[in-house]
């Protein structure tokens, strides 16, 4: 699991990426697709994350990167067992972006930060598979020790819309006194997934609950969502 650390004042907000990280599930005898050029997968890829025009202005583009099965088996426990369940899942390629605001926006609707990824299959078992067993990464992950000076860590699973044809939306509040102020503030953590086709995506979101409200993130969802229909034949 990649994490980035994001400090606001003296809280630190450790966001989780879930890329790929998934036990297979099914029996891989779903239709495969045909693998396009690099190009082309890297630009369909590109199309179905969050885009820096979904953001308010003063949101810039602070990381992005592709992702290769033999890369993202790096960072598992077991590196050969990972890399055998992406290649029996088709694993194609991932992209990993990652946006930050500035302290305006930040006051204005309270975004802090905001990561997408999107990754591609050979079909949509292997989709399937990655979408299950990352749903099931978020849902064990224990978030209150990941939030670490944070206080009244709650994990709440939102009623997600039909966006795509998956999707698991999970919310994590926590309430922290920044440094240098006096009162106490609630952030969230948005951690929402998304599964497309032979396509599988996430959005992470680091919000401040009192600057922002959920329907901006709800946009935010909306957008990836329909980004990943839009780039899918």
């Amino acid at each position: 699991m990649r994490k980035l650390q994001l400090v606001v004042g003296g809280l630190t907000v450790l966001v989780a990426f879930l890329l790929v990280t998934a036990m297979a599930c099914g029996d891989g005898d779903g239709e495969m697709t045909p693998t396009p050029g690099t190009a082309e997968v890297e630009e369909q890829l590109r199309q179905m994350v969050l885009q820096l025009e979904d953001l308010p202005s003063g949101v810039i583009l602070a990381e992005e990167f592709f992702v290769t099965a033999e890369e993202s088996a790096v960072e598992g426990e077991n590196r050969e067992e990972r890399l055998a369940k992406l290649q029996e899942w088709g694993y194609i390629l991932g992209y990993d972006v990652t946006y930050q605001a500035n302290p305006q926006v930040q006051s204005e609707v309270g975004l802090i930060l905001a990561n997408s990824t999107a990754s591609l299959y050979g079909s949509e078992d292997g989709s399937k598979a990655s979408f299950a067993d990352a749903a099931e990464t978020a849902r064990t992950t224990d978030w209150a020790a990941l939030f670490g000076g944070a206080e009244d860590v709650e994990v709440e699973e939102i009623d997600s819309p039909a966006l795509t044809d998956e999707m698991l939306w999970l919310r994590i509040t926590a309430k922290a006194t920044p440094e240098g102020e006096t009162a106490e503030q609630t952030f969230a953590q948005e951690v929402i997934l998304f599964r497309q086709g032979p396509a599988r995506g996430s959005l992470m979101v680091a919000w401040a609950m009192d600057d922002g409200s959920s329907a901006f993130i709800q946009q935010l969802a909306k957008a990836q969502g329909q980004s990943m229909k839009d780039a899918l034949p």
